[in-house]
C-alpha cells in the first residue's frame, strides 16, 4: 500500500471514529499506567504515527500541579480524570497550557466534566468527519497523478491557514475569558478582605 491509499484509508477512518462517550469512561478508579494506557487508544486517530506521546505520568502529574486537573484520590483517576485528560491530551496541540487553564477553568464536579467532555466530544467528531469527508471527496476529484504533490501541498496549505485562523480565533476568546476570570478572583479578593 503506497503513502495516497494510506492517506485515503486512514481519511475514511476518521470519519466514523469516535471516542468513547461519558456512559463508556472507566467508572472505576484507575492508575496510572491504566489511564495513560486507555487515553492512548482514544486519541490515536488524532496523533501522527511518528510523533512522540501526547500524555506521559509526567505530564499528568504536570497537570495536576498546573490544577488542570485536581488530584487523584487513593492513586485512582476517575472517570473525570479521564474525560479531562482525553481533551487536554487533544487540545494541548492547539491550546497553551494558560489557554487550556482558562478553557477548563473550575470543572471539578463530574457533573460539570460530562458538560464540557460531552460538548467536545459533539464537535469533536462532527468537525473530524466533515473535514476528512471534504479533503477525501477534494482529493479524490483532484489527484491525477501528474500533479499530485503540488496538489497535496496546496490542500495541506489551505488546512494549515484554516486550522492557525481558528487556533487564533480561540486564543482571543481565551485571553478574554482569562481576563474576565482575573478580575472576578479580585473582586473576590477585594471583598474578603473587607469583610
Amino acid at each position: 500500500m503506497d503513502n495516497m491509499d494510506n492517506l485515503f484509508e486512514w481519511l475514511t477512518e476518521i470519519q466514523d471514529f469516535k471516542q468513547a462517550d461519558w456512559d463508556k469512561l472507566p467508572d472505576i478508579g484507575l492508575y496510572m499506567d491504566q489511564v495513560q494506557t486507555y487515553i492512548e487508544r482514544q486519541i490515536t486517530a488524532f496523533t501522527k504515527p511518528e510523533k512522540d506521546k501526547l500524555l506521559t505520568p509526567a505530564m499528568i502529574n504536570n497537570y495536576i500541579k498546573d490544577d488542570l486537573i485536581p488530584r487523584a484520590e487513593s492513586k485512582k483517576y476517575s472517570n473525570s480524570h479521564v474525560a479531562l485528560l482525553i481533551m487536554i491530551a487533544t487540545l494541548k496541540q492547539v491550546l497553551s497550557m494558560q489557554d487550556l487553564k482558562a478553557l477548563l477553568a473550575d470543572r471539578r464536579q463530574p457533573e460539570q466534566v460530562k458538560d464540557v467532555y460531552d460538548h467536545y466530544l459533539l464537535h469533536q467528531q462532527q468537525d473530524m468527519s466533515d473535514i476528512a469527508k471534504v479533503v477525501s471527496e477534494r482529493l479524490a476529484a483532484e489527484l491525477k497523478g501528474d500533479d499530485d504533490m503540488e496538489m497535496l501541498r496546496m490542500a495541506a496549505l489551505e488546512l494549515s491557514i484554516e486550522a492557525r485562523n481558528r487556533i487564533l480565533l480561540s486564543e482571543r476568546i481565551l485571553s478574554s475569558l482569562a481576563q474576565q476570570q482575573n478580575k472576578s478572583d479580585s473582586v473576590k479578593k477585594d471583598k474578603q478582605h473587607k469583610e
